[in-house]
């Protein structure tokens, strides 16, 4: 087995007894009590036990599944996680390296899914934190994935541990994992394989984590990722590991359709289809029905801003701005129309936040908003995002109404979600899209308010740095 403390908290709350609220990069009880907050290293330490089976050890007397049933089925490993006993394992004080053995990678992994999956339990998962429950099931079974689960594995825990070694060993591990998904792409009996998708979704979310000095690195992967995703076509995901990448990745596809200025392929009624008709097992039909069809409005949202990114280099007086012009207001006009009786539904299935009094002594928003769940959180924060989007239009454009009010109040939703939405190491990555369009419409006391917390995030998820926040909107001053 392996050592784990109980507390999961920072060693000052551990220390004072009381409940830490885990958030990054410092807890808001160390903020609160005046001093800075020591982290989350746990100290995990080896201690005699049953090793973990490595998965390249195939056995059909074996009464679980073997690692080539679970490469077809694509179920993640979850239950098999208490039997084993291996919870998190993390060598802190000796040289680290993912090359000592499978049984070190496959333990190292379950402390990946175990630190990826909070703040929410491992059978209730946002979507964002399942699909790394996949990755011992399918570690051992192509060396391009191998290198790229190296990588963000080694490059996780060398940022919480701050070992050096690690991080140079993740640039090593991410510099062989190009270099075979670059030869694995020249294969046709490999390119379009569940473990060549794999890689690539995983290697974009590493640019998401690393890149400090290249703000435009995601976008290269995603740009690849939604080429992918296109030239293997709707008909191809069909198993579970294939429709968790796929949903993971289609918020990558439509940012970098919306940044880019490249038409999104995904808003079309083939991938509307075909995504509605596979549901998880463990998310109710009414709840599924809704996501996808506020995902399906979604993946028009490029072509709006696109419309309106246009109008930033045009003469307004033109007759094709004016084209321009009512076309954006028509689409704005009808996606407003489609998301109202949306709203009203999911209203219905999911619960509204509620206002809650923020953990720390927040001048702009010291009312926050608590959700049910963070997937929840995410679909709401999404159409926040959305919401800000449409009404920016119609103000900017001078269509009646308190465009100008519905703009501010959606932008400040989204701020007020931080708190709750930004807990565990994904929560940086679940509100990348909605805060960075609420900073578009930012007063200068938001801008700052958001540029602080994006500086505390980008510790862990550099994605998050300022600079990468430049204005991609019109500005209508």
């Amino acid at each position: 087995m392996v050592g784990v403390p109980h507390s999961n908290g920072c060693a000052t709350c551990v220390k004072r007894r009381i409940k830490c609220d885990e958030r990054l990069p410092g807890c808001a009880k160390c903020e609160k009590y005046g001093k800075p907050c020591p982290g989350y290293d746990r100290g995990f330490k080896f201690i005699t036990g049953k090793p973990y089976r490595t998965p390249r050890q195939k056995s059909k007397s074996d009464t679980g599944s073997s690692s080539e049933e679970r490469s077809k089925t694509g179920s993640p490993i979850t239950g098999n996680r208490s039997q084993a006993g291996l919870q998190a394992v993390v060598l802190k004080d000796q040289p680290w390296s993912l090359t000592y053995g499978d049984v070190n990678v496959m333990q190292s992994l379950e402390a990946l899914v175990q630190e990826f999956s909070q703040p929410t339990s491992l059978t209730q998962k946002h979507l964002a934190s399942q699909w790394f429950g996949f990755l011992p099931s399918v570690y051992g079974l192509s060396q391009t994935l191998d290198a790229s689960i190296k990588s963000f594995t080694a490059h996780h825990f060398g940022k919480v541990l701050q070992n050096d070694q690690m991080i140079a060993y993740a640039r090593s591990a991410y510099g062989e994992a190009l270099y075979r998904l670059r030869k694995a792409l020249k294969d046709p009996s490999e390119c379009l394989s569940s473990h060549v998708f794999y890689s690539v979704v995983l290697l974009c979310m590493y640019e998401l984590f690393t890149d400090t000095e290249d703000p435009e690195s995601w976008m290269k992967h995603a740009k690849g990722l939604g080429q992918l995703v296109k030239i293997r076509g709707p008909e191809r995901y069909r198993n579970d590991l294939d429709i968790t990448l796929l949903k993971i990745s289609r918020g990558l596809i439509v940012m970098h359709s919306m940044f880019s200025g490249e038409p999104c392929f995904l808003a079309s009624e083939d991938w509307h289809h075909m995504m509605r008709q596979q549901r998880a097992p463990d998310i109710s039909l009414d709840l599924h029905d809704s996501i996808e069809q506020f995902f399906a409005y979604f993946t028009y949202a490029p072509s709006l801003v696109h419309k309106f990114y246009h109008l930033k280099h045009t003469d307004i007086t033109t007759p094709e701005a004016l084209q321009i012009i009512s076309a954006t207001l028509e689409q704005a006009l009808d996606l407003q129309s489609k998301l109202a009786p949306w709203h009203e539904q999911f209203s219905q299935i999911a619960p509204p936040p509620v206002d809650s009094l923020a953990s720390t002594d927040d001048p702009l928003y010291p009312i926050i908003l608590t959700y049910s769940n963070m997937t929840h959180a995410s679909i709401y924060c999404g159409y926040y995002a959305y919401m800000v989007i449409i009404h920016e239009v119609l103000k900017t454009f001078g269509y009646p109404g308190p465009h100008a009010d519905m703009v501010t109040y959606f932008r400040d939703q989204i701020c007020r979600s931080v708190e709750y939405s930004c807990v565990g190491v994904l929560g940086p990555y679940r509100l990348g899209f909605p805060l960075r369009i609420a900073i578009e419409v930012a007063d200068p006391t938001t801008r700052s308010w958001i540029l602080a917390r994006l500086a505390q995030f980008s510790k862990v998820y550099a994605a998050s740095e300022p600079k990468n926040y430049e204005p991609i909107l019109p500005s209508n001053t």
